[in-house]
C-alpha cells in the first residue's frame, strides 16, 4: 500500500470511529404511567416503549413543528419503537390514559 493510500485509510477511519453511535433507551409503562418524567436524547436516537402493564395502550407522540405520530394500540407485553430524527421539544401520551406521559428533549 503507498504512503498516500494509507494516510488517506488512516484518516477515514478516524472520521468513521468520530461518528457516535444511535442510542436506544427503553421506557416502561407500568402501574398506568411511564418510569421516566423526561429523557434527553440526540438526533437518531431511539426510545422504545415496553407494556408491562395488563392494560393497552396508545403511544401518541407530538412533535416540534405541530406533527404527531400515533404508535397505535399496544397491547400488554408488547414493545414500540420510535426514531426520533428531528431536533426539538416533543410530548409523549398514552391516548387512553391521560396519566401515562412524558416529554422529550432532542438536541
Amino acid at each position: 500500500m503507498s504512503f498516500r493510500l494509507s494516510i488517506a485509510f488512516a484518516i477515514l477511519m478516524g472520521l468513521v470511529v468520530a461518528v457516535p453511535a444511535a442510542s436506544t433507551i427503553t421506557v416502561i409503562q407500568r402501574g398506568l404511567a411511564l418510569n421516566m418524567a423526561s429523557v434527553a436524547l440526540a438526533r437518531g436516537d431511539r426510545l422504545s416503549f415496553t407494556n408491562d402493564d395488563d392494560v393497552i395502550h396508545n403511544i401518541h407522540i407530538f412533535g416540534p413543528d405541530e406533527e404527531s405520530t400515533d404508535l397505535g394500540l399496544q397491547k400488554p407485553g408488547k414493545l414500540l419503537s420510535y426514531k426520533f430524527d428531528k431536533s426539538g421539544s416533543y410530548r409523549v401520551r398514552c391516548n387512553i390514559h391521560p396519566s401515562v406521559k412524558m416529554s422529550v428533549t432532542v438536541k
